[in-house]
């Protein structure tokens, strides 16, 4: 007999984690449904965010944020981008999402976006 918490998953379609990210509109726009199991969008008119349904055995959502020349990150203040399989998961990935894109953006910047369309 073994100790193991049981996994918990969440099937969840390329338009239900599209209306996961569209809780966070206006700071994330522009939401492309690319395929049944990958989606785009963008944060603040500046970050595009690429997310991928990942099937590893109990498949998953996962994010990654463009920086550029082919690079990007999917882990962010040490919080993994990847592997969500809750709605709860998602939330929070997305959330680390906005976090790192707020601080990379500044005050300034935030302020005309927040004038421009509200928050």
């Amino acid at each position: 007999m073994t100790d193991e918490t049981p996994v918990v998953h969440e099937v969840m379609s390329v338009d239900d984690v599209l209306a996961l990210v569209g809780e966070r509109r206006p700071a994330a726009s522009h939401m492309v449904r690319v395929s049944d199991g990958e989606l785009t969008f963008v944060m603040y008119d500046a970050f595009s965010v690429r997310g991928a349904y990942d099937d590893y055995g109990r498949g998953g959502w996962g994010f990654s944020i463009a920086l550029g020349d082919d690079a990007s990150v999917s882990r962010v203040f040490g919080q993994r981008l990847t592997l969500c399989g809750t709605r709860d998961a998602v939330r929070g990935a997305l959330d680390a999402t906005d976090r790192y894109a707020r601080l990379r953006l500044g005050a300034e910047y935030l302020a005309e976006y927040e004038a421009a369309y509200g928050r």
